[in-house]
């Protein structure tokens, strides 16, 4: 006698949602791109009115616009929609915390990487890009990413809204948590168009900044700071951070960037950053680091990422507080901040 046919224990829920999760992805980046989000911020709009402004399809836009209902990027009043706060604050265009460019670097340049997943598991490397080299910034590795992507103005500058977009709430959290009475002049380092620094000069007047970045990024520097209203407390130094010295600071401050590197070269650049630290400073390192039991997802993903794109890796709390100790800092505290992701700060002090 057969036995009888069981149903499955549990259903395939968690493979259903990984395996569809880039419906989500497309939502946005599509709503982005056909501007709903911009044409909504002008006011509610039927969804008539909404696809004979923008030469949409009606039936389509109907379905459209209610699976963005379901992901909280609308809202819906009877008939008429309108962009959720989350929305009208990150996605409409002009506005200060815009994240559209971010959603285009995601869709252009991080997506297709992780193509190449596969081989980066079987070799350990970063593959090889495929597009023409003025295209092919996110195939280098290390340094070259970087040097590739800033030689190209249009490249510059969605990797700088892109960059601004993941730090504005880190920086804010920074601004909180840590206790900036102690000192006053603060380096950034690899601090890009210095939004980091500039929101930290806006929480903190006392405050005066350095930001350490490649030459080619100081115009957007400038125009940043006019921006943000710190350029009298600001100023910005072109470099390398393997081949020149690091400004001196009481404060060294370097955020999502040894992740781009080997465990040797951030030893170099902690060991350097020690050099520029004045005694009684700091060295403060964040980042979306791995924890200790490694069932974090997001630290792995990015971990993930930064060896498809330039071949780093991510690392744990722990593992840069021992480079600190190497490097001769004391007293080094790990500092946890409560922003969207969960980054990590950690802090090393020179002695006086």
């Amino acid at each position: 006698m057969t036995s009888p046919v069981q149903a499955p224990p549990f259903a395939p829920a968690k493979v259903y949602a990984l395996s569809t999760a880039f419906w989500q992805t497309k939502l946005i980046m599509t709503a982005g791109e056909l501007e709903i989000f911009a044409r909504l911020a002008e006011g509610p709009a039927t969804v008539e009115g909404l696809a004979e402004k923008l030469s949409l399809h009606a039936p389509v836009l109907h379905d459209f616009l209610d699976a963005l209902v379901a992901l909280d990027l609308l809202e819906r009043d009877g008939g008429r929609y309108s962009n959720s706060p989350e929305a009208d604050y990150y996605l409409v265009p002009g506005k200060r915390y815009y994240m559209g460019h971010y959603l285009t670097f995601v869709d252009k340049f991080m997506k297709p990487t992780w193509d190449g997943l596969g081989e980066v598991l079987r070799t350990g490397k970063p593959p090889e890009p495929q597009a023409p080299p003025q295209e092919a910034a996110p195939g280098k590795e290390g340094a070259e990413f970087f040097e590739h992507t800033y030689a190209n103005v249009d490249l510059q500058r969605m990797f700088m809204e892109a960059q601004d977009s993941l730090s504005s709430e880190v920086a804010w959290e920074l601004s909180r948590r840590i206790d900036w009475s102690r000192w006053t002049r603060l380096v950034d380092l690899g601090g890009a168009r210095g939004n980091t620094a500039g929101i930290l000069l806006q929480a903190h007047p006392h405050l005066n900044a350095t930001v350490f970045d490649m030459p080619p990024i100081e115009p957007l520097f400038h125009e940043h700071m006019e921006r943000l209203g710190v350029q009298d407390r600001a100023r910005y130094q072109g470099g390398d951070w393997f081949e020149n010295p690091l400004p001196e600071g009481d404060v060294l401050l370097c955020g999502h960037a040894l992740h781009n590197w080997t465990a040797e070269q951030r030893k170099t650049v902690i060991g350097k950053a020690y050099e520029a630290v004045k005694p009684g400073g700091v060295f403060m390192v964040h980042d979306l680091m791995i924890d200790a039991d490694r069932r974090r997802l997001n630290p792995l993903m990015l971990s993930l990422a930064m060896t498809l794109s330039v071949g780093g890796s991510g690392y744990k709390a722990g593992e840069c507080a021992g480079w600190m100790g190497e490097a001769g800092f004391t007293g080094v505290e790990t500092v946890p901040l409560q922003d969207y992701d969960g980054h990590t700060v950690v802090i090393g002090h020179k002695p006086e």
